[in-house]
Order: structure tokens, then sequence, then C-alpha cells
């Protein structure tokens, strides 16, 4: 009797998915700072329609990738707000970090970008 409810509990997996949209972007790119790569920089992309976030860390050359997880590249594809800082979102009080760049990046970030299904590659050129 309880094998027969197993297809209408896949089935139900499969159409709750995994809490993000079937069209996926793989975006990489490279930030810099006054004309220089940005390292150690964290790289949100969060989605307007207030899906599930994906994040990237910049590397000693400012390149990123964004992930779903540590494990899964990848973002929704879609209208993104983006923010990058170079310090914690929530400050350590016993270890301060100092944030480098202007809020205009993060905290009340202007920037934005628009994601299409498949790779990509989004740079951004900060300003002081």
């Amino acid at each position: 009797m309880q094998r027969s409810f197993l297809p209408f509990i896949l089935i139900g997996l499969f159409v709750c998915g995994c809490g993000h949209s079937t069209a996926t972007a793989i975006v990489n790119g490279t930030v810099r700072f006054d004309g220089q790569p940005l390292a150690d920089a964290s790289v949100v992309f969060e989605p307007t329609d207030g899906s599930r976030p994906s994040a990237g860390t910049t590397d000693a050359s400012g390149k990123y990738t964004l992930r779903f997880n540590p494990t899964t590249e990848g973002a929704i594809a879609g209208e993104h707000i983006v923010s990058i800082r170079t310090a914690p979102a929530e400050p350590d009080p016993e270890n301060p970090a100092v944030e480098r760049l202007p809020s205009k990046y993060h905290s009340a970030t202007e920037l934005k970008a628009t994601l299409k299904s498949g790779r990509q590659t989004i740079d951004f050129d900060l300003t002081p």
C-alpha cells in the first residue's frame, strides 16, 4: 500500500525543486577598485524577486565565480541587486575590519545586474 504513494512523492519533489529557478546563470568576472584588482572581496547577487542569493569571493587578481553554495556554481537568472564589500557584513567586535569600499557598493548599493541563462562574464570597475 505504501508503495502506491511513492510516484506521487517523487512527482511532488520534482515539482517543488530545490528552491531555485531552472534558469541558471553561470557567472564569473573581475572586480577592480580604482583601476586595481580587488582581492578578498565578497560579491553577492541577490535576486529582486526574493529568491536565493548567490555569492563569490575575489582572488588575488580580483576574479570571482558565483556559487549557490560551496559545491554548486551558479545564480538564478533574472534581475539582481549586487553588493561588494571587503569587510564582513557582520563585524566581529574582537577582530574589527575596516571596509575599504564606499557604501554605494554594499549597504546602499547602486549596483544591478541582469543574468541570462548560461555562461556570462560580469566585471565591475569601481571608483572611490
